[in-house]
């Protein structure tokens, strides 16, 4: 359970800029892209502030990681962010990769591949990780509808004894 948790707090660390050639942020208007929304739901994870980080998920946002699920926004309250933030805190997550995929006008996947180093409860920390947010806009704003993170151990680290690969 808990290498559960330190892979989902993984990859709830704060992104880094996305490297140069990867897709823009903007669909060309002057309302914050989907990218700028998922870099600040990060940054606000990484600066203890769990309060304006769930301000950008939907009310019925869904939240997989690792076999997983947190149903709402309220499950996510109640069960992980405060720890996310606390591991986000402790660790430095890099994008090594990263897209989005347009799904229309008010619709958006923005797919990440990061690599997280640092410490968390005494715990070394090196993962590298996918993260798949699907957002929605409605007006002038873009919510977080859907999030699925996944990681695995670094270069160097142990690999399960399942792993095969």
């Amino acid at each position: 359970m808990v290498k559960n948790l330190l892979l989902f707090f993984a990859l709830a660390a704060s992104l880094a800029a996305a490297p140069a050639g990867w897709a823009a942020a903007s669909s060309g208007d002057a309302v914050p892209g989907p990218v700028t929304v998922v870099d600040a739901f990060h940054a606000a994870l990484k600066a203890n502030d769990p309060a304006t980080a769930l301000k950008m998920l939907s009310v019925s946002v869904s939240i997989f990681e690792q076999g997983f699920v947190d149903q709402t926004r309220a499950d996510y309250s109640g069960a992980h962010i405060t720890a996310d933030a606390a591991f986000a805190q402790g660790t430095d997550l890099q994008v090594l990769e990263r897209r989005i995929i347009w799904l229309g006008d008010n619709a958006a996947c923005v797919i990440s591949k990061t690599q997280t180093q640092g410490s968390y409860q005494g715990h070394a920390i090196n993962l590298v990780g996918t993260e798949t947010m699907v957002l929605q806009r409605s007006g002038n704003s873009w919510t977080i509808e859907h999030i699925h993170w996944s990681a695995h151990p670094g270069e160097g680290e142990a690999k399960p004894v399942a792993d095969k690969h």
